[in-house]
């Protein structure tokens, strides 16, 4: 362009006319040829910044869709355990140095077959007993009916010499056999008596009932409760088998008397949620459960939400519970509603329906949340297994470093767990957010890793509480172990027939939940309850009847 302005310029001031007016033009034409070439020059250069970032856009997310897809089969396919043969503090030297860089070259450093997960928190539990030949050894309670054979030779007397033999020791061989459950009819008669003076007739008074006017017993009834809410047994296949023993209950009564039962035993559920509700520190959750619409014949997802009560970690005095609640919605205000006038630590996930709980105008006062390491280890453990990324080990080795404090001080007072804490794990603590800044820092933030780090920064001032409050975990594990029997209901019973239905499931768990936290067998619980109601217990005296005031039924078999 500059040639050919320089060689217009002198014929601009040509005397000819004809000259100067043609260099005007070509000048005029080449300055607008080169206008448009740096236009489409322009042009192309923006277009190309735009197909850039499309593919790097498309990039990220085929890598984020490639994550989610390992992710995704490790869910289904590989076991949900994160347990690790080796403990989360044995190489905490190497991993908290500094910052691994998630790359795909990094990969090639780490060991096939080791697997980062969990050190669980929990009273250590001794290893089970086993036999001489390796076998585990079989526990008998001093409860379970014992019957005496005594197999005696067909001869007292010696073969030998005649002589009679006397007794000098017993070998005693054990057979464990098995009695299937029958029906049972009682007959209650009441002879008439008549006085031949005055001609009175008297008889005994019929004894007090926990049900009136009903031919069937208290006994079967703890029985149906215990199949169908212990054992998770549906209705029908209860039915069958009744029918094996030549009963015929059809599952319609059976319903019925579950119905009755449940209306008996509701003000010992209100008196177990109101003992709950007293505590200083509860774990809480929420799980779906289906069910059925009438009419239209589908299925919609309820939710049963869980309270649970655990202090057994810290020597604290209250008895563990459970308590449970249906409700029609995942909406936060059933949660609320659930709680009460409770006010103080709620440990819950990082479900945001909670955050209506801290707010100063509740009615009944803000809750503090601490919310659950054991989700937040979950998503790094996931990534780690699904794509090997080196920078989520590194994370998840120092959450792991934590656990194993944890571990180490389980079952011992919350002063003591807290000055530990304060001591060790503020600082791994401290550490492990410099790590996710660092980290999150050089990494797409829509990324899986990106997306678990954004999680774990966002909640980070409630999974601090339990360092400034010894009696709190580090995780929501409590009440999620409890509510884990809704998984067998899900699978065995499909779905709660009603709304009516749901709610009386969630009596009944609640009384089965808390009776297994105390190591009580729910059959003899419930006969023991009906046995209390029959005396007319006023309603006053109903915390009389918690599950872990029960005199009977304490000989669950434990490892």
């Amino acid at each position: 362009m500059d040639i050919i302005q320089m060689a217009c310029e002198p014929l601009l001031r040509h005397d000819d006319l004809a000259v100067s007016s043609a260099a005007l033009e070509i000048a005029a034409a080449d300055l607008r040829r080169d206008a448009e070439h740096e236009k489409i020059c322009a042009q192309k250069d923006a277009a190309y910044s735009v197909l850039s970032a499309k593919c790097k856009v498309a990039t990220a997310e085929w890598k984020r869709c490639k994550e989610q897809l390992a992710t995704l089969k490790l869910v289904i396919f590989a076991q949900s355990s994160e347990k690790t043969a080796k403990s989360g503090t044995e190489n905490i030297g190497e991993t908290l140095s500094g910052i691994v860089p998630d790359n795909d070259e990094s990969k090639d450093g780490v060991e096939n077959g080791i697997e980062a997960g969990s050190v669980t928190t929990g009273q250590v539990t001794d290893a089970p007993q086993r036999t001489s030949s390796g076998k585990r050894a079989v526990r008998l309670p001093d409860n379970i009916p014992r019957a005496l054979e005594v197999h005696e030779p067909p001869s007292t007397s010696c073969d030998y010499c005649g002589c009679q033999a006397t007794v000098i020791g017993v070998q005693i061989v054990e057979k464990v056999g098995f009695r299937p459950a029958r029906v049972v009819v009682t007959e209650q008669r009441f002879p008439k008596y008549k006085c031949p003076g005055c001609k009175t007739v008297f008889q005994a008074k019929v004894p007090d009932q926990a049900f009136d006017f009903t031919k069937y017993g208290p006994e079967l009834r703890a029985g149906i409760a215990t199949s169908k809410f212990a054992d998770f047994l549906p209705l029908f296949r209860i039915e069958q088998i009744f029918e094996r023993s030549g009963a015929k209950i059809h599952r319609g009564t059976l319903s019925r008397l579950m119905t009755s039962t449940v209306e008996a035993l509701k003000p010992v559920y209100e008196a177990l949620l109101e003992d709950v509700r007293a505590s200083g520190k509860l774990h809480m959750d929420e799980t779906i459960m289906p069910q059925f619409v009438p009419g239209n014949g589908k299925v919609r997802n309820c939710y049963a939400w869980a309270l649970c009560r655990d202090d057994r970690r810290w020597l604290g005095n209250l008895p563990a519970a459970v308590v449970f609640d249906f409700a029609q919605s995942r909406a936060g205000e059933h949660g609320e509603r659930f709680l009460g006038d409770f006010r103080e630590v709620l440990q819950v996930d990082g479900f945001p329906g909670y955050n209506r709980l801290t707010s100063e105008g509740r009615p009944n006062g803000p809750i503090k949340l601490a919310y659950c390491w054991s989700h937040v280890r979950r998503r790094f453990h996931q990534l780690w297994l699904s794509t090997k990324s080196m920078a989520a080990k590194h994370l998840l080795d120092q959450i792991n470093a934590m656990y194993g404090i944890e571990q180490r001080i389980a079952g011992t007072p919350a002063s003591h767990r807290l000055s530990v804490r304060k001591r060790e794990t503020a600082p791994l603590a401290a550490e492990l957010k410099s790590s996710l800044e660092q980290t999150a820092a050089s990494i797409a933030t829509k990324s899986i890793l990106g997306e678990a780090i954004s999680y774990t920064l966002n909640l980070w001032d409630g999974l601090l509480v339990f360092l400034s409050d010894g009696r709190v975990e580090m995780d929501n594990n409590p009440v999620e172990n409890a509510i884990r029997p809704i998984a067998l209901l899900r699978k065995n019973a499909l779905f709660a027939g009603s709304e009516v239905g749901g709610r009386n499931w969630a009596i009944m768990a609640s009384l089965v939940g808390t009776c297994k936290l105390h190591g009580v067998e729910p059959y003899t619980y419930f006969t023991w309850v009906f046995e209390q109601l029959a005396k007319k217990l006023p309603r006053s005296e109903y915390h009389r009847l918690m599950p872990w005031n029960c005199p009977k039924g304490r000989y669950k078999a434990k490892d």
